[in-house]
C-alpha cells in the first residue's frame, strides 16, 4: 500500500504479524487523530530537514513528506 503522505510503500502482510499492525492507522481508535498526528509528524520532518537542504539534491529534497 502506498503511503501518500510519506511517499513510501507499506507492506500489507508479514508472517506472524497481525494484519492490523501492518497499517498503523488501523491501530488508532480515532482515525482522524491518527491523520492529524501523521500530518504533524510530516510537517516536523519537513521543518527539521530545512537545515540540510543546502547541499542536498532536488531528488533528496523532493523525497520528503508530501505536505502542502
Amino acid at each position: 500500500v502506498n503511503n501518500e503522505l510519506f511517499g513510501f510503500e507499506v507492506p500489507t502482510e508479514c508472517p506472524n504479524v497481525p494484519d492490523e499492525i501492518m497499517q498503523p492507522r488501523r491501530t488508532w481508535s480515532d482515525a482522524n487523530a491518527y491523520d492529524q498526528a501523521a500530518l504533524k509528524l510530516a510537517n516536523m520532518f519537513k521543518e527539521n530537514f530545512k537545515q540540510f537542504e543546502e547541499g542536498s539534491s532536488q531528488e533528496i529534497i523532493q523525497a520528503g513528506p508530501n505536505v502542502s
